[in-house]
């Protein structure tokens, strides 16, 4: 058994092969066995054999080495494709087989819905991409980038509202939402003048359908900042205006109060201006915050400004009824002369109420006042009575007749015009103003004015209406002065009198006022100090003032010594009064300021008061005897409300609350910024530190070296607080707040301690209150910084002049080209993608206030393009319908080096079950890390797959882990020479190994690779077969398969299909079950050209389609529907030859029908996919459409399924799209794209992940794998082997060295008691019944035995104990044969090597010497190792199926020739004791015979080619025996093959030998050459001549190994004839060549050996020197074959031996004793 290693046929290859081993140069020391394979070594010493066995084992242990690997080409599993289950490897290296498994049979080309929340893939070429809505329009913009450019974004659409001039940019908006988030109307400012085709002043708003105002005519400078108030609908309005347009050409009044600097209120309910308290600012506003109900402002001023020069000029009407009113040159109609019909008149222009002059005549119109006054306004209404009218005037002092400067809006211009000697006058019936420029010193001193009319309409000149305004609120003594009657203001200014007042007009005073006079001792009486005037004036506004009180002089009536003072009680507030004592002991009339502070407007609620009485206390002359107090006005004169604003201004988001009665409603902060700060930005919070609070964020140009902040800082708790770090170093011009941090932007490097390093942009965070910067910053200043919110809660967007977003400290990141625009994500702390924006945007808005999520932003500026979302040709649409871009910022597709960016086909891979799908692209493209045209999403980057793809990737598809990548090759002799990319049009990619498989590649018609296209690449289920087609001619150079071609995934062979009638390209295959659909141009001869044909794989042949003639031109694409009733159906997509307009078909299983499809001719469908009704948008579809569509089923597409068409779609009405859904002949678009250049994109590919297709595919482990697996099996293995080698050899040494020691002691015993022993002889009761009447198995004694004991030979007899059944007699294992003290009297013997089934002595049983002596051979060597096993199972010195006897099962296979060495040497040991023994040899030899013959031992027996020997049983005897070359019981399909030879052919017949006990056949043992030794020592030990012992007893007993062995040989011919000498043996005088050589070896020649060969393998061939070896095979130079014949009762031996060991000469007889 350990020679079999490979089978006969196997060796036989292999020796005749170059890397047989090199045969020994040496003689061996080993002779070959005569008849087995086995090596017969007897006189090899342990360790020499040891080392003999440990080279087998090496040969095992590398067969074990290499099988795994021939292994690995033999097994072929089936596996399934990537999405869902595991995949194969077609590879070049050998690996073991891992079979895969599936998990569907449904072929992957059909659909099947997506699992909720699963993605779908859509790739194409573009750079921006928007979704239809039926709020907005939905596509991408396409922009002029010369005018500025007005777009609304949402999270997945776009839509243009208005264009601006391209005279300044739009830098401001803000928006008023209705409840789903969509803009109700927006508001934008900037510097631009026109809108669309409207005429704007710097601000307008624009709603949904793109509708303008122009806000009463804006603002007349730029827009900063908008705030629009969600709650109030008031607009905050900030900017370098002066005021609004609107007082401008609305009333000349009004122009300098409403607004008079820099912030504006504008009221989008009433579509009106409002008026601030506090008129405006003094400097420029930048940005607007909100917090706790509070609208803060900030920028660069320090002031409001509502003074008295920015106070209204209509505050108060003046009394012209209580006035002196003269007409010069007045008509003399009838009821036309009077100057005071014009007075508070409501009629028209007629009697009574118009005044006229005199026909061509100049005149006047004169106004006296009765009373001091400032006059401000003047306004007119001309006439137009009978044609006439006032054509120009001109405005004079009365007292002094001095012309006064007046100023008017221009009608036409609308701008404010300047007159003094003539002011025009319009013919119609409006209000015409004008305003009193002069100053207030020379107003303030006028008596009353003169209209003098210098020009006139018609005949003459007049007026219909006249009024007259005074600047300064005034309330009277005299009540007649306060008000007008005809006043239309809500609260007029009204006086009451309690007590003795009396009226006083002095000649010398311009006015009337009110006296009280009372006794000096009266001073304090209840009736003096009850005597009060009550005035209660009209506060226009709230604000602040100064209350100046009139008193006239003293010298006027002459009383100073009367004079006393004034007790003043002022009702400022509904919680504040004010008291003030006035002196009035002035000599001259003089305004005497009695109060500053707030008043706030006059209600019907509340109205501030004045109450002047006497003062009790008041200093009196002490000459006087009375006392006199006079009261004449109180003049209210509007005051700077604060100067120490210093760029923060705080304002109620109600300006008409009612909380104005008690303070002012806008303020400066508590604790105010530094004087000269600007502030650019603010933002507001809540603080999540310790102590969360809602926190002000301010950040710009300021410092307090004091407080510590630097150009950022936080107002908490009204004060002013630094951040840490101490602020920013540098200008800050935007904030805002976003999840608990501040995201500052600006011009800075790092914080203003210099501790942290920053690029204009960074994060505070408010818990931990830090500073972090934004990854690496951007490389420019960052002018804005907003959330935004259409991208949700966590992203922060921000413009400004940067162009790259740095890379961060060891980030492993590039820097990022943004151009002005870039979004961080707040949660993931990364850069995230932007809306597609083209050119530098100069707004961004998004409503940050609100923190509403999805609300519409809007962007601005010079634009070229504009979509919701930048995505580089691949993006998904997740189950809630949201695009979303593909892959990290930074990391995205970009185009190649001509500037093309196309992404064409796409796929999802899975390694097996439960594996997240990897998305794999491809297209015309370059990766971040140089791939071109194929990437992988892998960590959320786009990364290479594969080298040197050039061209274009047309299409990818996958069988099992193989990837089919086909396109356009790219393959020319300069791209090789460049080292260019080349690709030869179709590239097959192993995932696992990550390496391109070797195939062979395909040429285009022309011959080569530069014209290939592959367009489509089919796999096909359940077998290992792909189909490509496309435009090629050959595969490998060779194969003819014209543009289709079917390629083995495991063998990497092409294969054609059946001709066909191809004459074009191949533009898309489709597999249904064993059919291939293919379209392509199909023509035979003239016939009409057809587009599709199918292809049966089981019949291999081509078949026309039903109805496919109808197909109006070439196919686009297949695309597989939903299978209904087991029929598979398919859409068929082309463009007509006539025209080229698109087509839809539908192939139903039974014919092809073309369907309705209205589409415009320009469009270009690239994709068609089928699916359920739940993956659209119901907002792109509508409610309405979606009932009907759910209901509705039709020819063309199943109820409940729609068909989304993709590409560059020109739908009806005019719309241009990218993906559209299509049912009953309705479109609804879906979705836009826009490339980077502004041109319409288009999307090529729209897939989702689906199960597998199940291939058939080998899967082999790598080489490397392989081998160490092998070596880890091999090392095992052989440690195994080892161990029990050395086991088996320990035990089996042990049994040979007590058998030996045995057979030497009975041999000495033997020869010791037939030499006169004194020692009597045992009793008879150790015979036992070895009588006739006898049961012993084992001690029946022959006749011969009891003639040698009769003769004196002294031999003993033995009896067993054992029975029939079989006593358990077995030792323990591991027992060694022992020999007792006294053996030679019966003392029991162990013999654990012995069989039961041979008669031999088994341990246990007590035994005399002269049995022994009769089994000495057998006792050499146990022949139970070469007995057939089997027999032993249950019943052997081991229980079957224990360890021990499956143990030595496999010793005795494993190790049978060295069992033979064993006996060998035994046999040659039994010589030299009978060489030793002398006479005694005859006697020992008669005890063996008898012996023998008493146990009926078989015999060895050689088949003799039919010439039995004279002693040989007959085949019928059960004690026949026969040996056979080789074993026919072995495993060995060599041995066994060579056995039945045997047994039909030259070679003896082999067959089982009967040893006539057990009826099973034993191989017999091998023996020497000289076993006629034990017959001799048998004849000696039954009676030989005592001469034979005292010749041998006269030489030494112990002699060396060739004396001994020559002595023996030489007993051997002296008592043996030749004749009875085994043929073949050799002898001192003799050699085999005396042998007559049998007939079957003539035809050989003969050669003769030089040395001894010891055979190592099955199949080689062993002999001994001199031996003659007949060569029948000399083809190999270093091994022949050949064959030995050891004589007529001897097998022949066949096999191979050195070819150097032998020679054609035979020997001389003079080197014979040297050979021996």
């Amino acid at each position: 058994m350990a020679k079999r290693c490979a089978g006969a046929e196997q060796q036989a290859s292999f020796f005749h092969t170059a890397t047989r081993s090199t045969p020994p140069n040496s003689p061996s020391e080993c002779s070959s066995s005569s008849n087995s394979s086995s090596v017969n070594c007897a006189r090899v010493p342990s360790a020499a054999r040891s080392s003999a066995w440990l080279r087998c084992i090496a040969i095992i242990a590398l067969m074990f080495v290499a099988s795994p690997v021939l292994a690995a080409d033999l097994s072929t599993v089936l596996s399934s494709t990537p999405a869902t289950t595991p995949v194969s490897t077609l590879s070049s290296t050998s690996n073991s087989d891992v079979p895969s498994s599936s998990s569907s049979s449904v072929p992957s080309e059909y659909p099947e819905e997506p699992k909720d929340g699963g993605g779908i893939g859509i790739v194409g070429a573009f750079s921006g991409i928007s979704s239809f809505s039926p709020t907005t329009s939905g596509s991408t913009l396409s922009l002029n980038s010369s005018r500025t450019s007005l777009a609304a974004l949402s999270q997945n659409s776009a839509s243009l509202l208005a264009s601006a001039s391209s005279d300044g940019p739009i830098s401001a908006a803000c928006a008023f939402y209705n409840k789903d988030g969509s803009i109700l109307s927006a508001y934008i400012g900037g510097s631009f003048t026109t809108l669309n085709s409207t005429e704007v002043g710097y601000i307008a708003s624009v709603n949904s359908a793109g509708q303008i105002d122009s806000m009463n005519g804006g603002v007349t400078g730029p827009v900063n900042a908008l705030f629009c108030n969600q709650n109030s609908g008031i607009v905050y309005v900030g900017g370098n205006f002066t005021t609004v347009s609107a007082s401008l050409t609305s009333s000349v009044a009004t122009m300098r109060s409403n607004s008079t600097g820099a912030l504006s209120l504008y009221s989008s309910v009433t579509k009106s201006w409002l008026p601030l308290p506090f008129h405006g600012l003094n400097g420029p506003v930048f940005d607007f915050a909100e917090m706790d109900s509070n609208v803060y402002a900030v920028g660069a001023f320090s002031a409001t400004v509502d003074n008295a020069t920015h106070t209204a000029l209509n505050t108060q009407p003046v009394n012209l009824s209580a006035c002196t009113i003269t007409g010069g040159n007045s008509a003399e109609i009838p009821g036309f002369s009077d100057p005071r019909n014009i007075i508070c008149t409501p009629n028209a222009d007629s009697s009574g109420n118009t005044w006229l002059m005199r026909d061509k005549l100049t005149g006047f119109y004169r106004i006296d006042f009765p009373f001091k006054t400032t006059p401000s306004l003047l306004r007119l209404m001309n006439t137009m009575y009978q044609d006439r009218g006032t054509k120009a005037i001109r405005i004079e002092a009365a007292s002094t007749n001095q012309a006064l400067t007046m100023s008017y809006l221009d009608p036409v211009t609308k701008s404010e015009q300047f007159c003094t000697q003539s002011c025009p006058v319009a013919q119609n019936y409006q209000w015409q103003e004008y305003r009193f420029v002069d100053n207030s010193a020379t107003l303030g001193n006028i008596s009353g004015i003169v209209i003098n009319i210098v020009d006139w309409y018609g005949m003459g000149g007049g007026f219909n209406k006249i009024e007259l305004y005074q600047r300064d609120p005034r309330v009277y003594a005299d009540d007649r002065f306060s008000s007008s009657p005809c006043s239309q203001q809500a609260s007029r200014p009204s006086s009451s009198i309690t007590g003795d007042w009396k009226t006083t007009s002095p000649a010398s005073y311009h006015g009337t006022y009110k006296t009280l006079t009372v006794a000096k001792a009266d001073v304090n009486s209840a009736q003096t100090q009850s005597a009060r005037v009550r005035m209660v004036p009209h506060v226009p506004e709230s604000g602040f003032y100064k209350i100046y009180m009139m008193v006239p002089g003293c010298q006027n009536s002459n009383t100073c010594l009367q004079r006393s003072s004034a007790r003043v009680e002022l009702s400022m507030t509904r919680k504040r009064a004010v008291l003030a004592t006035v002196a009035q002991h002035n000599f001259a009339d003089e305004e005497i300021e009695v109060y500053t502070g707030y008043m706030p407007a006059s209600t019907q609620e509340f109205s501030t008061s004045i109450s002047v009485g006497l003062d009790a206390n008041g200093e009196v002359n002490a000459q006087a005897t009375t006392v006199e107090l006079v009261v004449d006005y109180f003049r209210l004169e509007r005051v700077t409300s604060y100067t120490n604003l210093n760029g923060v201004i705080e304002i109620a988001s109600n300006l008409a609350s009612p909380l104005q009665m008690d303070g002012p409603l806008y303020q400066p902060l508590n604790a105010s910024l530094p004087d000269n700060s600007i502030v650019y930005s603010a933002t507001t919070g809540v603080s999540n530190d310790t102590r969360p609070e809602t926190t002000l964020y301010l950040g710009g140009r300021f410092s307090s070296q004091d407080s510590g902040y630097h150009n950022i800082a936080q107002y908490r708790n009204l004060k002013l607080k630094p951040l840490s770090n101490t602020g920013i170093w540098g200008t800050v011009y935007s904030v805002t707040f976003s999840n608990s941090s501040i995201y500052v932007g600006g011009s800075f490097n790092a914080t203003a301690d210099q501790a942290i390093a920053l690029s204009n942009v960074a994060q505070f965070n408010t818990t931990d209150q830090a500073w972090y910067p934004l990854s690496g910053g951007v490389d420019g200043a960052v002018s804005n910084i907003t959330p935004y919110s259409p991208f949700g809660p966590n992203v922060v967007a921000m413009s400004g002049s940067f162009q790259t977003l740095i890379a961060g400290p060891g980030s492993e990141n590039e820097a990022i080209n943004m151009h002005g625009l870039a979004m961080w994500d707040t949660a993931f702390n990364q850069w995230t993608y932007t809306p597609f924006v083209k050119g530098s945007p100069s707004l961004l808005f998004s409503d940050s206030w609100q923190k509403r999520a999805n609300n519409v932003a809007l962007v601005a500026g010079s634009l070229s393009a504009v979509a919701a979302l930048k995505a580089e040709g691949a993006l998904l649409l997740d189950a809630q319908q949201n695009i979303q871009p593909l892959g990290m910022l930074g990391s995205s597709l970009r185009p190649d080096d001509s500037g093309k960016l196309a992404v064409n086909t796409g796929l999802w891979y899975a390694k097996k079950n439960g594996t997240t799908a990897q998305l794999i692209v491809g297209g015309r493209f370059k990766t971040p890390d140089g791939s071109t045209n194929l990437a992988k999403l892998k960590d959320g980057k786009w990364r290479k797959l594969l080298d040197g793809v050039g061209g274009e990737v047309l299409t990818i598809n996958n069988a099992a882990n193989l990837l089919f990548i086909g396109g356009v090759a790219n393959v020319t002799e300069s791209s090789s020479d460049h080292g260019d990319s080349n690709f030869g049009g179709l590239v097959v990619y192993n995932m696992d190994s990550r390496s391109s498989v070797g195939i062979q590649q395909l040429q285009g018609p022309t011959g080569d690779h530069s014209t290939v296209r592959v367009n489509k690449v089919a796999i096909r289920a359940d077998t290992s077969m792909v189909v490509v087609g496309g435009n090629f001619s050959t595969a490998g150079g060779m194969l003819s398969c014209p543009y289709i071609c079917t390629l083995d995934i495991n063998e990497n062979q092409w294969s054609p299909m059946t001709s066909s009638s191809l004459v074009d390209q191949v533009t898309d295959l489709l597999f249904s079950g064993s059919t291939l659909y293919v379209a392509g141009t199909f023509q035979n001869g003239t016939s009409p050209r057809v587009y599709l044909m199918r292809y049966n794989f089981a019949s291999s042949s081509w078949d026309s389609v039903p109805g496919a003639s109808a197909l109006l031109g070439p196919i686009t694409s297949l695309t597989p529907g939903i299978s209904e009733a087991g029929v598979t159906a398919f859409y068929i997509s082309g463009s007509s030859v006539s025209g080229g307009a698109p087509y839809l078909a539908k192939y139903d299983g039974t014919s092809v029908a073309l369907a309705d499809y209205t589409i415009g001719s320009s469009s270009t469908v690239r994709n068609i996919l089928e699916v359920p009704r739940s993956r659209i948008p119901g907002s792109v579809i509508g409610s309405s459409s979606s009932s009907s569509l759910n209901r509705r089923s039709s020819a063309t597409i199943p109820s409940g399924y729609v068909l989304v068409v993709s590409g560059d779609l020109d739908l009806p009405g005019g719309q241009r799209a990218s993906n559209a859904f299509f049912y009953d002949n309705q479109w609804a678009p879906f979705l836009s794209t826009i490339q980077d250049d502004g041109s319409p994109g288009y999307i090529g590919s729209v897939f989702f992940e689906r199960p597998p297709t199940n291939v058939y595919q080998r899967h082999r482990l790598s080489v490397a794998l392989v081998i160490l697996i092998a070596i880890a099996i091999a090392l095992g293995i052989t440690f195994l082997i080892v161990l029990v080698g050395l086991v088996y050899i320990y035990l089996r040494n042990r049994r040979e060295a007590a058998a030996t020691a045995s057979a030497a002691s009975a041999a000495l015993a033997a020869t010791a008691g037939g030499a006169g022993t004194t020692k009597a002889p045992p009793s008879a009761a150790m015979f036992g019944n070895s009588g006739a009447g006898g049961t012993s198995d084992y001690t029946r004694l022959g006749a011969g035995a009891a003639a040698a004991v009769g003769g004196g030979a002294g031999a003993l007899a033995m009896r067993s104990q054992r029975t029939v059944q079989g006593d358990n007699y077995a030792n323990g294992a591991g027992e060694r044969d022992t020999w007792g003290d006294n053996a030679f009297v019966g003392e029991q013997v162990s013999f654990d090597n012995i069989a039961p089934k041979t008669d031999r002595l088994v341990s246990g049983q007590p035994a005399g010497l002269a049995g022994l002596a009769g089994v000495s051979r057998q006792a050499a060597v146990s022949s139970e190792t070469y007995v057939h096993y089997d027999d032993r199972k249950g019943e052997g010195k081991y229980p079957a199926g224990s360890a021990s006897n499956d143990l030595n099962d496999s010793l005795d296979s494993i190790f049978e020739s060295a069992a033979a060495e064993a006996e060998a040497e035994a046999e040659v040991e039994a010589r030299e004791r009978t060489a030793s023994a002398g006479s005694m040899d005859a006697v020992l030899a008669g005890a063996a015979a008898a012996a023998a013959g008493q146990h009926k031992m078989p015999s060895p027996q050689h088949y003799s080619g039919g010439n039995a020997m004279a002693n040989e049983p007959s085949p019928d005897s059960p004690d026949y025996s026969r040996t056979s070359m080789y074993r026919p019981d072995s495993t060995n399909p060599f041995e066994q093959r060579l056995a039945l030879r045997e047994s039909q052919g030259t070679f003896p017949p082999a067959g089982p030998y009967a040893d006539g006990t057990d009826g099973l056949g034993h191989i017999p043992m091998p023996r020497a050459h000289h076993m006629e030794s034990e017959q001799v020592a048998a004849a000696a030990l039954a009676g030989a001549t005592g001469a034979a012992r005292k010749a041998s007893g006269k030489g030494s007993r112990r002699r060396s190994e060739t004396a001994s062995t020559r002595n023996t040989e030489a007993g051997l011919s002296a008592s043996q004839s030749p004749s009875s000498r085994p043929s073949g043996e050799s002898s001192m005088n003799g050699s085999s060549t005396h042998l007559p050589i049998r007939d079957s070896l003539r035809q050989y020649p003969v050669f003769y050996a030089k040395f001894t060969f010891s055979s190592r393998e099955t199949g080689e061939l062993g002999f001994r020197a001199g031996e003659r070896v007949f060569v029948i095979d000399q083809s190999d130079e270093i091994w022949w074959m050949g064959i030995v014949d050891h004589g007529s009762d001897q097998p022949l031996e066949q096999g191979v031996f050195p070819a150097t060991y032998v020679s054609g000469a035979p020997p001389k007889s003079t080197d014979w004793a040297e050979l021996v």
